[in-house]
């Protein structure tokens, strides 16, 4: 077994019993009287990890054990290297392993009763329904939280997060089109869980804020109209207020600095989510401006410094 390929079930299962398995279940006691699986989900850079710490300090005798895709990609054997010598490639290089590890894991919290802080994108509806319905079916209770942010904001956070690596390495990046597919799929899928019976509670969140929170009464039905999509929606393409829009340029042209300087970071891959930043930036620079201390043309010349020092990457050669 131990010459089993990577990713293979064989695999998976070796790496879960060994070394998963104690590193997500260690120290947490099962739930047998009133399991609980909580839903935690959202575009990339909406703010799901202050999110998960918000729901476990408020659940703190649910004991729920939390299972996040992105931090099972770490049992890959080659993930140091490729976070640190092949970032843009890693992504996919470690999702068969981290999806199959997620598999597992919630095998086991369903076989040992275990409750569950269950994070993703919330992308694949299906994906997302099917675990409500096998966890309701073992007798679960089920809630969901979805976080949501401004597009621009949830963006410019993932190439954050990716340029923000300890001792000047790379962190986690995200694909523009994974990015895409959270910002638009979750909104799907929440309104698909809202109309779930095994659904007991439906809240919605910014980066600040609880922004809508529905119940079921007793006889099974919402307390409030059914919502949560909408509410979702509205986060994702509310316009920055004006202190808001001036802070996110600042951070944009930091962040665009921090790319240009990593050797080879800006190229086919990255462009695309700097091309839609643009857009972002455009859109932002006049509500920004509004401000009296805010120098809008400073900040035009920097948006057409940076477009030129795009359009001569690679992407823009082909």
């Amino acid at each position: 077994m131990t010459g089993a390929r990577v990713g293979s079930e064989a695999w998976l299962r070796r790496v879960f019993v060994e070394d998963t398995c104690p590193d997500i279940f260690g120290g947490w006691r099962p739930n047998r009287d009133d399991p609980l699986l909580v839903l935690l989900g959202g575009q990339p850079g909406a703010g799901k990890t202050s999110a998960q710490r918000a729901v476990l300090a408020a659940n703190p005798q649910a004991g729920l054990v939390p299972v996040t895709g992105d931090d099972l990609r770490e049992y890959h054997p080659d993930y140091a290297l490729l976070a640190e010598r092949f970032p843009l490639e890693m992504p996919a290089a470690t999702g068969p392993v981290s999806g199959g590890l997620v598999r597992l894991a919630l095998d086991h919290a369903l076989t040992g009763r275990y409750s569950v802080l269950l994070e993703g994108t919330f992308r694949d509806t299906g994906m997302v329904a099917g675990a409500v319905d096998r966890f309701a079916a073992a007798g679960y209770r089920a809630e969901v939280v979805a976080v949501a942010a401004p597009a621009a904001v949830s963006r410019l956070a993932t190439e954050q997060r990716a340029l923000g690596g300890p001792w000047g390495g790379f962190g986690r990046w995200t694909p523009p089109d994974a990015h895409q597919a959270g910002l638009e799929g979750s909104p799907k899928t929440l309104a698909a869980l809202e109309k779930l019976p095994a659904i007991s509670r439906v809240q919605v969140w910014s980066r600040d804020r609880v922004l809508y929170d529905n119940t079921r009464r007793t006889d099974g039905m919402w307390r409030l109209e059914s919502l949560a999509a909408e509410v979702l929606r509205a986060e994702q393409s509310r316009q920055l207020a004006p202190a808001e829009a001036a802070a996110w340029l600042g951070d944009y042209q930091q962040t665009f600095l921090d790319a240009v300087s990593r050797p080879g970071y800006l190229g086919v891959a990255t462009i695309p989510t700097y091309e839609l930043l643009e857009q972002d930036a455009a859109n932002l620079i006049p509500v920004a401006a509004t401000l009296p201390q805010v120098d809008a043309d400073h900040l035009r010349r920097e948006g057409a410094a940076r477009r030129a020092a795009l359009s001569r990457e690679p992407h823009h050669q082909r």
